[in-house]
């Protein structure tokens, strides 16, 4: 495996190292998104008064620090299996597009030689383009709601003569 890296092209080297640095940046997104998490659960707590404490019932606050840890257990079992499952499908990405990285990489050139391939349309056509669409949205709007009008007046005609 280690003597294959060295036999690899620049380009699959580069492809391979922006692979692994996109999957650093998910991850650390990811963990971001924990943390962020963490950290609203946390600031979103009532903050009581010793006096408010004092003349609030045993029973009350038993059942809501019940409720609140059962809460907060909940949140940390989801994010855990959040957490497990993105990394199993990062692992499986990385363990496919290794498996495959020849195929890949003719599949990428493939793609590059047909995207120079394409002939743009030129502005003033994209204009005429989008005009075009513009109206005939307007016009089928419009006529919908001539019909919608037309078969509410119906119905309120009909029912006005079954009355």
């Amino acid at each position: 495996m280690i003597g294959g890296f060295y036999k690899m092209t620049i380009t699959n080297k580069r492809s391979l190292i922006a692979l692994l640095l996109s999957l650093v940046l998910i991850v650390s997104l990811f963990t971001v998104g924990v943390s962020a998490t963490e950290a609203t659960t946390a600031a979103g707590e009532e903050v009581t008064t010793a006096a408010e404490t004092e003349t609030a019932s045993t029973e009350s606050e038993t059942e809501t620090d019940a409720v609140d840890d059962s809460a907060v257990k909940e949140k940390k079992t989801t994010l855990i299996i959040n957490a497990i499952i993105i990394g199993v499908i990062i692992l499986i990405a990385v363990i496919l597009i290794i498996r495959f990285r020849v195929k890949l990489g003719e599949f990428m050139r493939s793609v590059k030689s047909e995207l120079k391939k394409i002939v743009w349309s030129s502005k003033e056509n994209t204009r005429k383009s989008f005009l075009v669409v513009i109206v005939v949205a307007v016009v089928v709007a419009v006529l919908l709601w001539v019909i919608d009008i037309a078969f509410n007046t119906g119905i309120s005609m009909l029912a006005n003569l079954f009355k």
